[in-house]
């Protein structure tokens, strides 16, 4: 799902984002934060707020930056734990 993040800061309630990482820092789950973007021709850049050590680990983690009730209900209507049985929330 691709976002204009210049202006989810407006629907967000945050202040203006300072990059699309910066904006990324505020996703409900961490390991969502990930985006990639095209450098040349067959090269792409990989980028993510948090890191990939928890994504490979198979774990969605809670962002303190949003409510923990949004990240649940993000968990539960998008059925991740049902589709990805190997994927656990982290402690």
């Amino acid at each position: 799902q691709v976002r204009n993040q210049a202006q989810m800061h407006e629907r967000n309630g945050d202040e203006p984002y300072q990059s699309s990482v910066d904006a990324m820092s505020y996703w409900p789950e961490k390991e969502t934060a990930v985006g990639v973007r095209q450098t040349g021709v067959n090269q792409y850049e990989v980028v993510s707020a948090f890191g990939f050590e928890s994504l490979f680990g198979h774990y969605v983690t809670h962002n303190p930056k949003r409510s923990r009730a949004t990240f649940e209900n993000r968990v539960n209507s998008k059925g991740w734990l049902v589709r990805w049985s190997s994927l656990k929330i982290a402690p």
